[in-house]
């Protein structure tokens, strides 16, 4: 397994030169139409978000189209700043449009809008791993362990670790304490749809469910442009590829491992065998396609709201902008 992951890192290597010495051979109508639908998923997907900050703010003037500009300027943002810089963004932009609103509810509206995608993940890799796309440890001399002889000889030490670690707790609690009852209240706003499931059945769910929908037409969409094999089960295998390392934090979040989950799982599904440097080519020309195109249409989204086409400055303008919670002003970018 280790030597396989290791020649398909070094087919990474070689993944760039093979998109533009055989750039002839990506169709361009096909990768436009799966950079098309990949967008149009991510518009949708933005109506359950909505749906959500509407529950918290009962009439307020945020109209759909604002929710999806903050969403994708956020989200493409994403893909070039650590630290998801981006979702400072989609908070900002948000909070211009609501009157009287708080950073803390608009971060509570992130919880409810993400439980579909987690359970749609956890379903992507548990099918995976029932079909042995996905490795993961299979002995107990796999798994890291806890060397309690650290403990026994060092008790002393152990000790003052815990005590210490205590006392820090207590100091930061006893800090926080007062703002903190505020705090969560205002968090808890931000989940207001779970109120009415109906509602967020109708109205969340529906709406990322038929996100995901568009997004396999997209994935199928893009391996044609490569000419990878496209069924029904090798489309869904790329989506539970990417996916599956946002969902268990384990090895197969790694580039490697993810190509070898698509080698693998491509030979079992067709019985026929495909070139690693094609997928390797494949998951990083996608990626970077997408990339672009994100940070594209962050750019012209943060000139139409901010007045600057530089991420890094839209960032720093928006954390600016995140002030005591009865400060309503708007960010300003010098």
């Amino acid at each position: 397994m280790l030597e396989t992951i290791n020649d398909l890192l070094i087919a990474a290597r070689h993944a760039a030169s093979l998109i533009l010495r055989d750039a002839a051979d990506v169709n361009p109508l096909l990768l436009i139409l799966g950079t098309v639908l990949y967008v149009v998923s991510q518009a949708v997907r933005t109506r359950g978000w909505h749906t959500i900050i509407e529950a918290a703010y009962p009439g307020s003037p945020l109209r759909p189209r604002d929710t999806c500009f903050a969403y994708l300027a956020g989200s493409g943002l994403n893909a070039v700043i650590p630290a998801r810089g981006g979702d400072v963004v989609k908070l900002t932009l948000v909070r211009r449009r609501i009157p009287d609103s708080s950073y803390a509810t608009l971060t509570g509206t992130f919880v409810p809008e993400t439980v579909f995608e987690t359970l749609f993940g956890t379903a992507l890799v548990v099918w995976a791993l029932t079909q042995g796309f996905l490795p993961v440890p299979t002995s107990s001399g796999e798994l890291p362990s806890f060397d309690v002889t650290f403990v026994i000889h060092h008790p002393v030490l152990t000790a003052l670790i815990a005590v210490g670690g205590g006392a820090l707790l207590y100091l930061v609690g006893r800090t926080l304490r007062r703002g903190a009852t505020t705090l969560i209240e205002r968090f808890r706003i931000g989940l207001a749809i779970f109120g009415t499931p109906r509602r967020f059945v109708t109205g969340v769910a529906s709406w990322q469910a038929l996100a995901r929908l568009i997004r396999l037409g997209s994935l199928a969409a893009f391996m044609a442009a490569f000419e990878l094999p496209v069924t029904v089960t090798t489309v869904v295998l790329v989506m539970a590829a990417q996916g599956g390392g946002r969902i268990i934090p384990l090895a197969p979040a790694s580039a490697g491992l993810r190509l070898a989950m698509l080698s693998y799982g491509f030979v079992e599904i067709t019985g026929q065998p495909v070139d690693i440097a094609q997928i390797t080519a494949f998951t990083f020309g996608v990626g970077t396609v997408l990339m672009v195109t994100g940070l594209a249409i962050a750019s012209v989204i943060l000139w139409r709201e901010l007045g600057t086409l530089n991420p890094r400055k839209a960032v720093r303008a928006a954390r600016a902008a995140i002030t005591p919670e009865g400060d309503d002003a708007a960010p300003s970018v010098a």
